[in-house]
């Protein structure tokens, strides 16, 4: 099946995006889509959901408001920031072996599933690609829910889904309808990272949440 779908190269002319985390079922999904989904000079979508937090925890254990001007909550927005931006080049790497561009876009909330479903919406994703969710006792904190699954059941009917375990087909959830409206997204390198462009003195939640994709065109 994997050497057919290399073959035909069902993302070419289509958005193809794959939701991206720091670990290694995420790894296999990007180098599964770029290996059998795109062809060269193609745009991929990595999107990353970034946890939401209204406040953090002080060494001496008060809160501190996110949006407060405040030394302790601007230093971790600069964390924040500087680990998404580290993350997505991690991730660059799959892109550059085979010549595919990259467009960046890191959402945030606390329901990871119903971010990626309305990113799917949003970008008009008519191929995404998840990392199967992990079956180790060790479940990191704030992913304790099977989001490929959640994210299977509320797909909508334009998009087809990939699970990938270990670098292979786990499941596949096939669109049921046709993408209406046909964006196109830019392969230009300088407006890649415009979703991480904002210093992160204006990474607020409506800065990340409402932020609309740009309208450009595909070389193919």
């Amino acid at each position: 099946m994997s050497r057919i779908i290399q073959e035909k190269k069902l993302g070419a002319g289509r958005v193809v995006a794959v939701a991206i985390e720091n670990n290694k079922t995420s790894q296999y999904a990007a180098k599964w889509a770029v290996d059998n989904l795109l062809p060269k000079d193609q745009t991929l979508l990595l999107i990353h959901v970034k946890q939401k937090a209204s406040s953090i925890a002080t060494p001496s254990g008060t809160l501190i408001a996110l949006d407060a001007n405040d030394d302790v909550a601007r230093a971790y927005k600069q964390q924040m920031y500087n680990e998404s931006r580290e993350l997505f080049a991690s991730f660059r790497v799959f892109c550059n072996r085979k010549s595919i561009q990259c467009q960046e876009i890191l959402l945030e909330d606390t329901d990871i599933p119903k971010a990626l479903i309305e990113g799917i919406n949003t970008y008009s994703i008519e191929l995404l690609v998840l990392g199967a969710a992990s079956r180790s006792g060790l479940v990191r904190k704030f992913r304790t829910t099977d989001v490929p699954n959640q994210v299977s059941k509320g797909v909508p009917p334009f998009c087809t889904l990939y699970i990938i375990s270990k670098g292979k087909i786990s499941s596949v959830k096939s669109a049921t309808a046709p993408l209406t409206t046909k964006p196109t997204i830019s392969s230009n390198a300088s407006e890649q990272q415009y979703q991480l462009a904002p210093s992160p003195d204006r990474m607020d939640t409506q800065l990340m949440r409402n932020h609309q994709p740009r309208r450009m065109s595909i070389s193919l």
